[in-house]
């Protein structure tokens, strides 16, 4: 081992400072991109009224306070893992400053890592996949979501694979490294689409009546004005069937939390529209075969 002194000490020198800049560079890069994730955060509440965006954020669990604490260890785990890597880096040039031989350990490792990686190429595409799912955050516990045929809430969300169970109990598998296409229902909001038969010799404009009625004495309950992210907007009369006209309401809601208020409307235009003595939709007979 010769060492020339103080040119060994110099480069060991150089090696600290060149680490100590590469460090801060990434970390830097790392807080950029914190802040990126946390205005993305924002941005399924944008163009939203305030009442929609904290209704959303109540329902979805997307919370500006929860995204932030979830960003921040994220950039926590990103930092560690940078400052892992820098430090062995810098031990192996270190050693070889100092005239240790590091070429066997290198070539081992490299050949591993080959042997490794042609072995295991489908286990490292789902882990990489299911970090990038985890640190974009496209899904999570509880989530209602769509992937390929597959239509469930999320049990469990693994670097390796997401657990999910349908509305038949069944449970589901998917590698994270086959997930192509992937629709969360729980994020942002939906529609609930209520259509109101009516039979067809009724005045229209009485109909319109009762409906904007029902809309109103729904968006004043509070029990249900917190669960809609808008007052129901009556559409009016949308199309004709045999025997009856329809009537269409539509409610903006959370993300997958349309069924109770679609229910509910339901319930109060049938008992509204009874109270009044607007009859139900006639059924016209078939002709008889000739």
């Amino acid at each position: 081992m010769n060492l020339v002194w103080p040119d060994t000490a110099i480069e060991i020198a150089i090696i600290g400072v060149l680490a100590l800049i590469t460090r801060g560079v990434l970390k830097r890069l790392i807080r950029r991109w914190v802040d990126r994730a946390s205005e993305r955060a924002e941005q399924p509440t944008n163009g939203l009224t305030h009442r929609a965006a904290t209704v959303i954020a109540q329902a979805g669990g997307l919370s500006l306070e929860r995204q932030a604490h979830r960003t921040r260890t994220v950039g926590t785990m990103l930092g560690s893992l940078v400052d892992a890597v820098l430090v062995i880096i810098v031990v192996f040039m270190v050693l070889q400053a100092l005239g240790v031989n590091i070429a066997p350990a290198l070539a081992s490792a490299g050949i591993g890592g080959i042997a490794i990686g042609f072995g295991a190429q489908s286990l490292v595409k789902d882990v990489i996949s299911g970090l990038f799912l985890l640190l974009e955050d496209q899904l999570g516990v509880g989530d209602y979501v769509d992937i390929d045929q597959v239509s469930g809430t999320v049990l469990s969300l693994g670097l390796r694979a997401t657990r999910i169970q349908d509305a038949n109990g069944e449970i589901w598998y998917v590698r994270n490294g086959e997930i192509v296409t992937l629709g969360n229902r729980t994020q942002g909001w939906s529609n609930a689409s209520i259509i109101i038969p009516v039979g067809y010799d009724e005045d229209p404009r009485k109909v319109m009546t009762i409906l904007r009625q029902v809309a109103q004495e729904l968006e004043d309950d509070p029990e249900w004005s917190s669960q809609m992210l808008e007052p129901p907007n009556v559409l009016g009369m949308t199309g004709f069937a045999p025997g009856q006209t329809n009537y269409q309401i539509v409610v903006k809601c959370p993300g997958n939390q349309q069924w109770a208020v679609e229910r509910e409307v339901r319930a109060r235009v049938i008992a509204a529209l009874q109270q009044a003595g607007i009859k139900a939709p006639t059924t016209i007979p078939s002709a008889p075969a000739s």
